[in-house]
């Protein structure tokens, strides 16, 4: 029976987990390093591959990264704000371990499980995975394939209108590129300016707190441009801000007012909208899970 590596990278933190044919989702056993400077924490992962048997591997990084196999940089974390990352040589660190490795986003490789092994139903071909956490990350699978391109999706950076009620006021986003996209308006550092508290005071708002109806209309501003763009059979939700509940049916609620009917499909109904925006079965571990869908298709393809 196969097994798999994946290796999720973080800005905060590397996980990385074993597991076997036929269900990539259960974790036979799994571990956790902190990002510290990449020699140290990449040695410390392939350390701990190096003690187990696997048949593929499977890397879901943060980005930007170059995933362009013909490029000089392929493979490589590229301009990443995170200190000491930027154009770190990434999958070179696991090409000595003889394996097949596939490589892509920490939100395509969500995407990309939540398409094969999701159970959002047999037709879904197409997925829009959606990370609203220290940053916002969209992930996109169309026909069963993670979207690549000029690079990779970054729709956490959409250019969004603002709420009439938000138009005006002194929070003006705090994207260092483009301020008010939607990771400038909605990330939990975004929400921490907005509300002049630190991120980890989030959790004790209630849930009335009129932020979470900002946090929601944006989002659904988001969800909105992703169908009209990439008609995703279905899109999930993630991501730590997404740990409050509330949030769900306001993204719902919003994207089918946003939409105003133009879009006729028995999903964008009030009947129906809670199967079309979605949160992860795989909870907290939908980017490890990813890379080792990642793992198992690299063997496949071998």
């Amino acid at each position: 029976m196969p097994r798999y590596a994946g290796v999720e990278a973080g800005g905060t933190s590397f996980s990385v987990a074993i597991s076997e044919d036929p269900d990539t989702s259960k974790i036979i056993e799994s571990s956790n390093f902190p990002t510290t400077t990449p020699e140290e924490t990449l040695s410390r992962v392939v350390a701990w591959l190096k003690d187990r048997k696997f048949d593929a591997l499977g890397v879901a990084s943060f980005g930007p990264v170059d995933l362009d196999p013909s490029s000089d940089h392929y493979g490589y974390i590229t301009t990443t704000p995170k200190p000491g990352w930027g154009f770190a040589p990434l999958l070179k660190a696991f090409e000595h371990l003889g394996v097949p490795i596939g490589f892509d986003t920490d939100v395509n490789a969500p995407a990309f499980s939540e398409a094969t092994i999701g159970g959002h139903g047999e037709k879904v071909t197409s997925c829009a995975y959606i990370t609203v956490g220290t940053g916002v990350g969209v992930g996109i699978v169309v026909g069963g394939i993670p979207v690549h391109g000029l690079v990779h999706p970054e729709a956490g950076h959409l250019l969004v209108p603002r709420r009439q009620d938000d138009l005006h006021t002194t929070f003006k986003g705090t994207c260092p590129f483009h301020g008010d996209c939607v990771e400038g308006l909605v990330a939990t550092g975004a929400l921490a300016a907005r509300l002049h508290i630190p991120a980890s005071d989030l959790p004790k708002l209630p849930d009335s707190d009129p932020v979470w109806e900002i946090t929601g209309h944006y989002l659904a501003a988001l969800c909105v441009n992703l169908v009209l763009t990439v008609s995703p059979s279905v899109i999930v939700l993630g991501g730590g801000v997404m740990n409050r509940e509330c949030l769900y049916d306001i993204v719902r609620k919003k994207t089918l007012e946003l939409l105003k009917g133009y879009i006729k499909s028995p999903q964008l109904t009030p009947e129906k909208i809670d199967k079309y925006i979605v949160r992860s079965k795989f909870g907290n571990h939908a980017g490890l899970v990813g890379a080792l869908e990642l793992a198992r298709a690299a063997l496949q393809r071998k």
